[in-house]
């Protein structure tokens, strides 16, 4: 059903459609760009789409949706981030470190880590992170997010099957790489930096 409702949105409003869904995908991260992202690699195949032009409203909404997260975080801190019980404290404050430690890296890398997408505003935007060099990153590495989601539904179609099958890969690899990462904000220097008050602008 979800992805029938996606797929009526995509059908009645084509790339205004892309769009706005996926200004709400970067600020509360639904609905799945995985799934938008199949579905418009179908209509890619069938003619209905043009992938440029698919590519580039697809990372402008997620460079905007993002951007108003940044933005919240930006001007209300970490207090009024923490309040909607959507994100533990201690976790932010962990993620927080590790993008003071690796800065415009980690906004790059961790957008394109399912698990961690939703993250990447947070940080960015407590930390007043440059906006041109935000928005560069965020705006590329949304583009290249677009890539295996559209040749899945081009070479596959948009059937349950490759929904079904696709959603267990994306379970182990998103459970893979947030491991990794959760093993990184766990490592001893970033603990020692969260308890030991080396966060900075984190009213």
């Amino acid at each position: 059903m979800f992805e029938i409702s996606v797929e009526s949105i995509v059908v009645a409003l084509s790339y205004f459609g892309i769009f706005l869904l996926m200004v709400t995908n970067g600020s509360i991260s639904f609905p799945s760009s995985q799934v938008l992202y199949i579905i418009t690699g179908y209509f890619i195949f069938t003619g209905a789409l043009f992938l440029p032009l698919v590519v580039l409203v697809g990372a402008l909404g997620n460079t905007v949706g993002c951007v108003i997260l940044y933005e919240v975080a930006r001007s209300k801190g970490l207090k009024y981030i923490t309040k909607f019980k959507f994100f533990p404290e201690q976790v932010i404050k962990k993620v927080q470190v590790a993008f003071q430690k690796r800065g415009v890296w980690f906004v790059f890398i961790a957008k394109l880590i399912p698990a961690l997408k939703v993250f990447v505003p947070i940080p960015a935007g407590i930390s007043k992170m440059s906006r041109p060099l935000y928005l560069f990153a965020i705006f590329t590495s949304s583009a290249i997010w677009t890539a295996p989601f559209i040749a899945i539904g081009y070479y596959f179609g948009k059937s349950s099957d490759v929904f079904s099958n696709y959603a267990i890969i994306l379970m182990f690899v998103a459970l893979i790489m947030f491991g990794l990462f959760y093993r990184y904000i766990n490592k001893l220097q970033v603990v020692q930096d969260v308890y030991g008050g080396q966060i900075k602008t984190l009213n």
